[in-house]
């Protein structure tokens, strides 16, 4: 079915559940794709930016694959009224993205919301394969990041403004936060910009990941990038994966190509040509998102651009790891605010 096939599908048959059942937290069962998209269409009306998430089938087929693991809070007749997941976000082999925690307004008091996250952690920690996870937490509102601290995670990583207001929200955008687990460590040589060197070998440093750091170099060849959009977030994303000589071309065609609110810069940190490509990424307007460790199975270095002045005082931050982190992503913008640009 396609996307508005889903919704109108899901539209036409309210989900109803009753109240007051017992609930028992368990992975996904096949039976159970029906009430997960049911229940993304009760949380997040028409709005979710990931289609198959409406469509049963298609989540049947993402759990059968090494692409999704869901965990679910199921009731004693059925009714899902929670999920959380891991699923495959990332371009790296050895990493999931895990997150789209949702339950039902009736279900929310009580220890459902920490047996879903004990679960999901439990189910990574037995994967041999994955060696990072990673969530991108929302920060208006502080209680996810509680949860992720609890378990692990640590935020190196600000899209400000990167998901659009919630339904009944205050109408503004909302900043996410990139925390991560690092399960098994993949040692390996990265390039550092100088102008986030501090900053990336005190992140390094802090949560014990090994780094051999290189002097860079300047680019030779093509760059091999791909553009990706998320329409109904107003966000685009570009992810390269070579630096090559011909940067400068390339981020002129995208911005030729993009009206959205947020642009996203993934630069490969275990590329010679690193530092060079991020100067040339400032002159293009992009400016300092964060460390993504093992993003492509090896570091990645975010960088950002919006449409418009963020409001950086609106993201709710816990740890004095992340607030000093959003004071060089502000300050970095600022810096850049006034200078002369390409674009």
């Amino acid at each position: 079915m396609t996307r508005q096939e889903c919704l109108d599908r899901l539209k036409a048959d309210a989900y109803e559940v009753a109240p007051g059942q017992k609930v028992r937290t368990e992975q996904f069962r096949p039976e159970d794709a029906e009430g997960i998209a049911r229940l993304y269409y009760a949380i997040y009306g028409d709005t979710f930016p990931i289609d198959y998430l409406y469509d049963p089938d298609r989540i049947r087929e993402a759990n059968r694959r090494q692409d999704l693991y869901q965990i679910v809070g199921r009731t004693e007749s059925g009714d899902v009224v929670g999920v959380m997941a891991m699923f495959r976000a990332a371009p790296g082999k050895g990493i999931l993205e895990s997150g789209g925690l949702m339950i039902l307004p009736e279900y929310r008091k009580g220890l459902l919301l920490y047996r879903l996250y004990d679960l999901t952690q439990k189910i990574a920690r037995g994967l041999p394969w994955l060696n990072a996870e990673y969530t991108q937490t929302v920060t208006d509102q502080i209680t996810p990041q509680k949860m992720n601290e609890r378990f692990g995670a640590r935020g190196l990583g600000l899209e400000i403004e990167a998901m659009g207001p919630r339904l009944a929200g205050d109408g503004r955008r909302v900043t996410l936060l990139d925390e991560f687990v690092v399960l098994r460590d993949v040692p390996h040589d990265v390039y550092l910009p100088e102008r986030y060197a501090e900053l990336l070998r005190n992140q390094y440093a802090a949560h014990g990941l090994t780094r051999r750091f290189l002097p860079g170099q300047e680019p030779a060849g093509g760059t091999r990038w791909e553009r990706m959009e998320m329409p109904i977030a107003n966000l685009a994303k570009l992810q390269v994966t070579k630096i090559g000589a011909d940067l400068d071309a390339v981020l002129r065609q995208v911005a030729q190509m993009d009206t959205a609110h947020a642009l996203h810069l993934q630069l490969p940190l275990a590329d010679p040509a690193l530092p060079w490509a991020v100067e040339f990424a400032r002159a293009h307007g992009f400016w300092l998102g964060g460390l993504l460790p093992l993003w492509n199975d090896t570091d990645v270095l975010l960088l950002q651009k919006l449409a418009g002045r963020p409001d950086f005082d609106a993201p709710q931050l816990l740890t004095p790891e992340v607030q000093e982190l959003m004071r060089l992503v502000r300050a970095d913008y600022e810096a850049l605010c006034g200078a002369d640009t390409v674009l």
